[in-house]
């Protein structure tokens, strides 16, 4: 590898992954200029990219070449695509965010979130995605597990302070 060049899968090395798969979704290989395409960014820029992700054994890849994803490659890109997919799903079904807004918001977060964090967001997307009455007590004991976890066993005053001013603000916007 290159002298400078980051020895890591970096969040942008990561969309480039996952534009790949997309791709591969439809047809055998991907190319430079349909990836630059899909991502917005130059020939070079995805030249770059390409030979970063070979050398960390994510893709093979050939100078003008196609594109073809290593058995890791797709491997992270499906978890990736998943992850992106909960979190989608979470901001739309749940809490209302117009999709291309939960769309955005997903590929950004999806980068910075640890395999403890993975599997906790799993845990209660499971609850909440298609959440009825019947699963409340699933999301109380998550609920109660989560605060375990973090050695918390009632809400800090500010926390509680802040509900309260959630409250008023909604009463005042009601008022309007």
């Amino acid at each position: 590898m290159a002298r400078g060049r980051k020895k890591i899968l970096t969040p942008a090395l990561e969309d480039y992954l996952t534009v790949i798969y997309e791709i591969q979704q439809k047809q055998p290989a991907a190319r430079i200029s349909t990836v630059a395409r899909k991502v917005g960014v130059s020939l070079p820029s995805v030249t770059n990219a390409m030979r970063r992700l070979a050398d960390l054994g994510y893709v093979e890849y050939e100078k003008y070449g196609l594109i073809i994803l290593t058995n890791k490659g797709k491997r992270k890109a499906q978890t990736m695509r998943t992850l992106q997919q909960r979190i989608c799903n979470f901001f739309y079904y749940v809490l209302g965010i117009p999709i291309e807004v939960s769309e955005k918001l997903s590929k950004h977060l999806s980068h910075y979130l640890t395999a403890r964090t993975r599997d906790r967001i799993k845990d209660f997307y499971k609850i909440i995605i298609d959440f009825d009455e019947t699963k409340a007590k699933d999301l109380r004991n998550f609920i109660e597990e989560s605060r375990q976890l973090i050695n918390v066993t009632h809400l800090p005053a500010e926390v509680l302070e802040d509900i309260k001013a959630v409250e008023t603000e909604e009463d005042e916007e009601e008022g309007e």
